[in-house]
């Protein structure tokens, strides 16, 4: 029974530094693929950052600003921004299927197929920056009653209503 426990112990053994080997094993081979994909994801990133830049390489005519004059060997990152190609704009590639028959040409004029344009959310009416006078002052002087000078006051025809209301005034005396 001794024996019996005793090699059963020693097969345990065995097997438990089997299984702390093979766990190793995968421990080390689940860090090296960590570092590799962290790795090509710092490189993604520089190599975008450097089409981003693009603009900022040298020139026959001027120089980059990675490019000292007072260096010898041009920067590490000049160098990255050469191998790089400019960073393109990509525009979302619409599919438009032309259509053949009046039915669908109608179909595609519908109100229903335009884009409907969403309500824009309202803007915040924060105090501006600056010695601004008040939100309220400013409409009441835009909107205030107009005060017409005497000359726009009075109408353009008043002297010839004048001059009849006289010449009413002198006939009334007169047939008097």
């Amino acid at each position: 029974m001794q024996q019996w426990s005793h090699l059963l112990w020693e097969r345990n053994e065995a097997l438990h530094t089997k299984f702390k080997k093979v766990l190793e094993v995968f421990a080390e081979m689940k860090e090296r693929e960590e570092k590799k994909a962290n790795l090509e994801r710092e490189e993604e990133k520089r190599d975008y950052q450097a089409r981003k830049m693009h603009y900022l390489l040298s020139t026959k005519q001027i120089p980059g600003i990675y490019n000292s004059p007072f260096r010898k060997e041009p920067d590490p990152w000049e160098l990255q921004l050469q191998k790089a190609k400019p960073l393109t704009h990509q525009r979302p590639k619409v599919k438009q299927k032309d259509p053949t028959s009046l039915t669908d040409w109608l179909a595609c004029t519908s109100t229903r197929s335009f884009p409907r344009f969403e309500i824009l959310p309202p803007i915040n009416r924060k105090k501006c920056q600056g010695p601004f006078r008040g939100i309220t002052e400013v409409l009441e002087q835009r909107y205030k009653p107009l005060e017409p000078t005497l000359r726009v006051a009075e109408p353009i025809d008043e002297l010839k209503l004048a001059r009849e209301e006289q010449r009413c005034g002198w006939q009334n005396q007169s047939m008097n």
